[in-house]
This record gives structure tokens, C-alpha cells and sequence, in this order.
């Protein structure tokens, strides 16, 4: 599945097999390091909108996301709300890309491709394998994460209907579902990140020989990859 966590072992070469027989504590710090550098990876890769060069399908553009959320009574971020710099500037149907293009600070943008599900990624060290994996570190953001990258249909209800012509939508006549298109992130990341480990490991492991980089600062919370 594409969405399953990226892992990989201390056995990539037979200098790294060596080194974790003889010098286990530099395998675990090292080991440990990539994974942060691959968390770090991912999560840059989400919020760029296009994780390992594959660019996530189009969104919706940011202001029609704010009307329709508020037909739904979200609370609209203050550029969107009456007056604000989306009405002034003339914002109109311009991605989100378009408008940071154009000078728009991406805080004042907002929306984020996948919002804040980049928070839930994260790693874990296997110290019985000397292994790390990184993926999604919760089962509902597993779930999630399943599913934006299959893709998926929402049905429009009846009461669906009528809050969104309430919130001026007008549907297409006989539009009966919204069409979520596939946006993929671990499949492109591990195709992008795979060439990277094995040197990195061993560029760490030179680190720790040379006596340079012997703390590697960690949580000391056991994260847990689904």
C-alpha cells in the first residue's frame, strides 16, 4: 500500500552490517537521525504540496474553501471575512499557489494542502532489529491518510443541498456526489528519500567516528508508527 510506513534496516551494506555489530550505540543514534531526517523530509513534503516532486491534485481555491465552510458555520479566517484582504484584493478563484506567487504571506493564506495532518507523521526505532520506520503515528490519522490517498466520494444529502444554496452554492443539476481526487505522499516520499539513507546513515557514522556528533537529542516519548 502506498500509504504504508517508510522503514528501513541497518543491513543496506556490509560496512553498516559491521559497524552495528561492533559499535551498536553509533547504529541506534545514526539510526535514530535518519529517522528524524525522514520525518523532517515528509512533513516538508506534505505542506510544499508536492511530496517527492509529485504535486497533490488541485484544491479548491481558498476563498470558495472559506464560503463553503462557513455555509457549514466554520469559523472563516479573518482575509476571508467580510471585507478582509480576499475581498479588497480581489482574490476571487486564485489558487493558493497563485496568491503566495503573487505576494500573499502564506500565513494569511492559510489552508495548507492536507491541513495540519503533516503534524501526525513521526518515527520509530526498533532497537531488537535496529530498524526505523516512519509513517502516520495515530490510527485515525492512518485512516485518514488511507483514504486521501485512494481518493474517495462524498454523497450530497438533501439537507447537504440546502445549506450549501443557503451559502450561495448552487449544485449542478443531478450532482449527486463530491469527488475527492487521490493525493499521494508516502509513495512519492519513498522513492525520493531512498537513494538519501544509506548515505546519510553513513555520513553519521563517520560523524561518531571522528568524534563529532556523539548526542543525538530525542524525545524520550515513545512514539509508535501505525
Amino acid at each position: 500500500m502506498s500509504n504504508s510506513p517508510i522503514t528501513i534496516t541497518d543491513t543496506a551494506t556490509p560496512y553498516l552490517e559491521f559497524i552495528a555489530h561492533t559499535k551498536p550505540d553509533w547504529t541506534r543514534k545514526a539510526m535514530k537521525s535518519v529517522g528524524w531526517m525522514m520525518q523532517k523530509e515528509i512533513k516538508a513534503g506534505i505542506k510544499s504540496g508536492s511530496p517527492g516532486g509529485h504535486k497533490y491534485a488541485n484544491f479548491m481555491p481558498p476563498t470558495m474553501r472559506a464560503q463553503f465552510e462557513a455555509a457549514f458555520g466554520a469559523k472563516v479566517r479573518r482575509a476571508y471575512q467580510d471585507g478582509g484582504k480576499a475581498h479588497r484584493e480581489g482574490w476571487g478563484l486564485k489558487s493558493r499557489a497563485q496568491l503566495i506567487a503573487g505576494g500573499v504571506k502564506e500565513t494569511t493564506v492559510g489552508y495548507t494542502p492536507l491541513g495540519k495532518m503533516f503534524r501526525a507523521v513521526g518515527y520509530q526505532y526498533d532497537a531488537r532489529s535496529q530498524s526505523v520506520k516512519v509513517g502516520w503515528l495515530s490510527s485515525s490519522a492512518k485512516r485518514l491518510g488511507e483514504q486521501i490517498e485512494r481518493g474517495y466520494t462524498k454523497q450530497i444529502t438533501e439537507p447537504m443541498r440546502r445549506t450549501l444554496f443557503a451559502g450561495g452554492f448552487q449544485l449542478a443539476k443531478g450532482k449527486s456526489e463530491f469527488r475527492i481526487k487521490p493525493r499521494k505522499t508516502f509513495g512519492p516520499m519513498r522513492t525520493a528519500l531512498q537513494p538519501k539513507l544509506v548515505p546519510y546513515l553513513e555520513s553519521k557514522i563517520g560523524e561518531y567516528a571522528l568524534g563529532k556528533s556523539t548526542q543525538f537529542a530525542s524525545s524520550r516519548r515513545a512514539y509508535k508508527v501505525r
